[in-house]
């Protein structure tokens, strides 16, 4: 697989200073360019280039572009099509952006070009794998969040080529350059899977768990990839049996309880798992790794020096503020909201409790947590707040563990990573 770094900017000088160093091939975009100065952007990489044009109007010239060394040109398939320039200098594309239309795929294929690409918009997860099915023929690519089951897996699969982002997206869905050298790292002219695992939400498209897990399997030795299941429902995600275990986040939480055959401490005490994986004797067995999270980044908060009366280097005091309130006794319990009641919430209050903590619940509304009004929040006057909720709010200012992702939850991201991946890890044995 060739990791294709495609540039999308407004004029010709952005886009040569666009072309980054780190990838396989490069695609220049050249709607918004004008005149391109051919013999320039050869020199500006020693990377192939790809020239696409999807404007309307006067394309670039492929003879002067393949006359002054640029590799390939992209053509965008339709009926009656003729190609005029050699076929080994060729990316014949098709692309549906509205639905997946697989009907021209034997036609392009017998053109014979370099590569062939099918882009398509699949809306289902069934719609997903059966693309993935023409990975190992041509290059394959689901766009739009319902495609990034595809568009993650398929370079795993066999897909030839997969386009990214050097900087500006030029279509639905599309990797940045820099995760996707994350996810699929070096090696990546022999990736292949054996497990799929993906994170289940909905939306789950902003989630960096790819870029945490594909490095995790890669550095244990696990013919595993992860990839993204944003879909409407759990029940689609979690019947689909070529899945061996899955991230849940909201709002799945909760339901994905009831298809664990098994359940972890975590999860018993918590009520909502965000693990779910298919042992390897049938069974399912479903934990929460949150709390995980939660208790080592409570604990590192717990644990830091607190009875000098000095505050921290990231805590610093506030106007006013005592060496009581800054300099808490490290013995005292630390003093804890958690904002919101929901599935990460109950996984935050146990991992509090473990630890020993004080803890006040805030939320919009009564939930099963028992908890006070959101508004009351603005009066809390302890050591940490957990924000949970899935947008931002007006918070004090007291030190916070958020669980968003991206928007400051990284961290909490993280930290429940290693005992998720190592759940996964566990199924495969």
């Amino acid at each position: 697989m060739k990791i294709v770094a495609t540039i999308f900017e407004e004029t010709f000088d952005a886009a040569l200073a666009s072309i980054p160093a780190e990838c396989d091939m490069v695609e220049l975009r050249a709607e918004h360019l004008g005149a391109i100065d051919f013999a320039a952007l050869r020199k500006a990489t020693s990377k192939p280039i790809i020239l696409t044009y999807r404007g309307v109007g006067q394309a670039p010239s492929p003879v002067e572009a393949l006359d002054a060394g640029i590799d390939f040109i992209d053509v965008e398939w339709r009926p009656g099509l003729r190609i005029d320039v050699p076929r080994e200098h060729v990316v014949l594309s098709h692309h549906d952006y509205e639905a997946m239309d697989l009907a021209p795929l034997a036609q392009m294929r017998a053109f014979g070009c370099a590569y062939t690409k099918l882009a398509v918009t699949p809306k289902t997860l069934e719609e997903n794998v059966r693309l993935l099915e023409h990975a190992n023929e041509i290059t394959v690519i689901g766009m739009g969040e319902r495609g990034l089951y595809s568009r993650i897996l398929a370079p795993f699969l066999g897909s030839e080529l997969t386009f990214v982002a050097a900087t500006k997206s030029a279509a639905p869905g599309q990797l940045t350059l820099d995760r996707a050298l994350v996810i699929y790292g070096p090696d990546r002219e022999t990736l292949h899977v054996k497990h799929i695992f993906a994170i289940a939400g909905n939306p789950a498209g902003h989630s960096l768990s790819p870029t945490i897990h594909n490095p995790l399997f890669r550095k244990h030795g696990v013919d595993a990839a992860y990839t993204i299941a944003s879909f409407e429902t759990f029940e689609e995600i979690v019947n689909e049996k070529s899945i061996r275990g899955l991230s849940v986040t909201a709002p799945f939480k909760e339901v994905a309880m009831q298809y664990a055959d098994r359940l972890g401490e975590n999860a018993r005490e918590a009520g909502a798992i965000n693990t779910l994986v298919r042992m390897s004797d049938g069974s399912t067995f479903g934990d929460n790794t949150d709390v995980d999270g939660f208790r080592a980044l409570i604990g590192a908060r717990a644990s830091r020096p607190q009875s000098s009366g000095v505050p921290p280097d990231d805590q610093p005091r506030r106007p006013g503020e005592t060496p009581d309130r800054c300099g808490r006794d490290a013995r005292a319990p630390l003093r804890v909201a958690i904002v919101g009641a929901g599935g990460t919430a109950k996984a935050a209050l146990v991992a509090c409790r473990r630890v020993g903590a004080s803890v006040r619940v805030f939320n919009r509304s009564q939930r099963e947590l028992a908890s006070e009004p959101l508004e009351n929040l603005k009066n809390f006057d302890g050591d940490l707040i957990i924000d949970t909720l899935p947008v931002a709010i007006e918070l004090p200012d007291i030190p916070t563990i958020t669980a968003r992702y991206p928007g400051g939850g990284e961290a909490l991201l993280q930290a429940q990573a290693i005992r998720q991946n190592e759940i996964f890890r566990e199924a495969l044995k």
